[in-house]
């Protein structure tokens, strides 16, 4: 017993492969829905001010300073073992709303002092639009 194709079933097919590729477009390329990595410092800093009113999308980089190092000592054993440990020594912070100067100030104290970072070593810049491009 053959099953024949029937005109309803050839059309539908590429109908609906045409609309699951619309949607899997929509979802992933919406800049609204962008989600931050929470699993990086970066990532929970981004995420939290773009709640911030008016900041919108925000990118954060941070230059660690690699000649930090940490010295730990043991009375009991006598010895003392140094590693490297990074500390963040500046940050730059690329932001949507940056363009405004009011934005730009608040997000400048905010991260100063979540970071315990003086202002001198954070730099806020605005972000490019896809419109802006000439």
């Amino acid at each position: 017993m053959e099953k024949k194709w029937t005109k309803q079933k050839l059309i539908f097919i590429p109908i609906a492969l045409i609309v699951f590729i619309a949607y899997i477009s929509v979802t992933f390329n919406d800049p609204k829905g962008e989600q931050y990595d929470t699993s990086s410092a970066e990532g929970k800093l981004e995420q939290t001010l773009s709640q911030i009113q008016g900041v919108g999308q925000v990118k954060v980089y941070f230059h660690y300073d690699e000649n930090t190092t940490k010295t730990s000592g043991d009375s009991l054993l006598d010895f003392s073992s140094t590693s490297k440990k990074p500390s963040v020594s500046g940050l730059l912070v690329v932001s949507e709303g940056a363009s405004d100067p009011s934005i730009q100030q608040k997000l400048l104290e905010t991260i100063s002092r979540v970071m315990q970072m003086p202002t001198h070593r954070i730099m806020i810049v605005p972000m490019e639009s896809k419109g802006d491009e000439q």
